[in-house]
């Protein structure tokens, strides 16, 4: 069953998807005896439905047996105080038991979404190939995956968003300020209520004319809408390698210009390394102490909770949040981290969420996605849904129960109060709004979502990303 992991139909990716900045670890043995198994499984239960095999995956059911198996694989329990992931046999069987797993619903605001501006890199067709499962289409249609219109349509359509924002990338490759704030009003236009928000994208070390230097960020607020900064201390510029969010010298004036203008957000890259040959160290979560003890007035965000796959995880950033704990002003991020942990082993997922919940709280961890490279965010909202931290774990190392509140503030409540979205307000302006239209005319987010993800999935697909869009 090896590239069963690029079968369009499957319920979730199962294997590791990098929205570009990082390179996938390649699948581990266990990931792909999920795959080779719920291979097994999915086509037994579909014929016993008289489903074709991709039908059945489809279904509520063939999520539930995808959750089966992981469990199976990784020698978790499907139920009692050891599970992380329950799942009943039945659920596994019939498509209508199934669908109670996913029932719950919350309010759901997606920090960090991506896609690819068409009119400026259209012309690097070596974008294209961050879609891959339809590589007989020629590059210029491959890329129209990437536009903004895909990323609306597998966000908002075809999941549970409520909000999203526009989240900012390095040197405004493949995305820069002003195609997020078109996105943002596309949306919002779209929908005919306030599903969207954009960031401004900054980098300290650009001299002041370009686009994303510290002067950049009045005209990003005041003219394109943005309501955050968002950085990365791993992006060098000529001979510096990188930047430290506590160089009171390069990154303080870029705070002083955050409060000036009245933000109080900086969302801030740490963990996953952005390319080879980096030093790791920039984007460690070692500088976050100090500088939120000396801005006080304003939030940090680390995106990706300061995760780095293959090398203890987020670990230091553990460390870190003890050093910062009961101060309120440092956020965990977990858009990628959390699908890679839980594609990993969902007990690791759990651990993620637990470890962090037990330094700062559930009420300091925001949601991101890192879509559209992840393809429609609902597997991720289903996932955390789902997810216990068992007894055992909560006796063994102290973390918090996972609440049904607990999930309410990770998936939206959280990032709803550091936006300053009023929830029941948008949540009415939703219940009828242009987007909910066009999913009831398609017939529902299940039926229309394709589950197709467009990230690299391999390292060799990652080099070849990064030797074409840098043509």
């Amino acid at each position: 069953m090896s590239g069963s992991e690029l079968i369009p139909w499957l319920p979730f990716p199962l294997a590791p998807v990098s929205n570009g900045e990082w390179s996938p670890p390649p699948p581990s043995h266990k990931q792909k005896q999920v795959m080779r198994i719920l291979d097994e499984e999915a086509d037994k239960r579909a014929k016993k439905l008289g489903l074709s095999r991709r039908d059945f995956l489809r279904t509520a059911a063939g999520t539930a047996t995808a959750y089966m198996v992981m469990n199976q694989v990784h020698g978790l329990a499907n139920a009692g105080d050891s599970s992380v992931l329950p799942v009943t046999l039945e659920q596994t069987q019939d498509p209508d038991a199934a669908a109670g797993l996913f029932e719950a619903e919350y309010f759901v605001m997606d920090v960090q979404l991506h896609h690819v501006d068409l009119d400026v890199f259209g012309g690097l067709t070596g974008l294209a190939g961050l879609r891959f499962l339809e590589g007989n289409l020629p590059p210029e249609q491959r890329l129209q995956n990437l536009s903004q219109a895909n990323m609306i349509k597998e966000v908002w359509v075809d999941s549970e968003t409520a909000v999203g924002v526009i989240s900012g990338v390095p040197d405004g490759v493949p995305m820069g300020p002003e195609v997020m704030a078109q996105t943002r009003d596309m949306v919002n236009e779209l929908s005919g209520s306030n599903r969207a928000l954009s960031q401004a994208m900054i980098d300290p070390l650009k001299p002041a004319a370009n686009i994303l230097s510290i002067e950049s960020m009045e005209r990003q607020v005041k003219e394109l809408g943005a309501v955050a900064v968002k950085t990365y201390t791993g992006n060098g510029e000529g001979q510096v390698a990188g930047w430290f969010l506590d160089d009171e010298e390069i990154a303080y004036p870029m705070f002083e210009e955050v409060e000036r203008l009245g933000l109080s957000m900086i969302n801030v890259h740490k963990g996953f390394p952005l390319q080879f040959g980096m030093d790791d160290s920039f984007v460690s979560a070692r500088d976050i102490p100090k500088a939120s003890k000396d801005w006080p007035r304003l939030n940090f965000v680390a995106y990706h909770s300061g995760y780095f796959p293959n090398e203890g995880g987020n670990s230091e950033f553990i460390e870190v949040l003890k050093q910062v704990r009961g101060q309120g002003n440092v956020y965990a991020e977990i858009g990628s981290t959390f699908a890679t942990t839980f594609l990993a082993a969902p007990d690791r997922a759990a651990a993620l969420i637990g470890a962090m919940a037990k330094e700062i709280g559930y009420d300091h961890i925001i949601w991101g996605t890192d879509s559209i490279w992840w393809g429609s965010p609902q597997f991720q909202i289903n996932a955390l849904k789902n997810l216990q931290i068992s007894t055992q774990m909560q006796e063994q190392f102290g973390y918090p129960e996972l609440t049904d509140q607990a999930k309410a503030q990770i998936l939206g409540l959280n990032a709803a109060r550091l936006y300053r979205v009023d929830v029941n307000e948008t949540r009415n302006a939703i219940e009828a709004d242009g987007i909910v239209k066009i999913r009831e005319e398609l017939g529902g987010m299940d039926d229309s979502r394709t589950n197709f993800v467009y990230g690299p999935k391999t390292r060799r697909e990652f080099l070849q990303y990064l030797a074409r869009a840098n043509a």
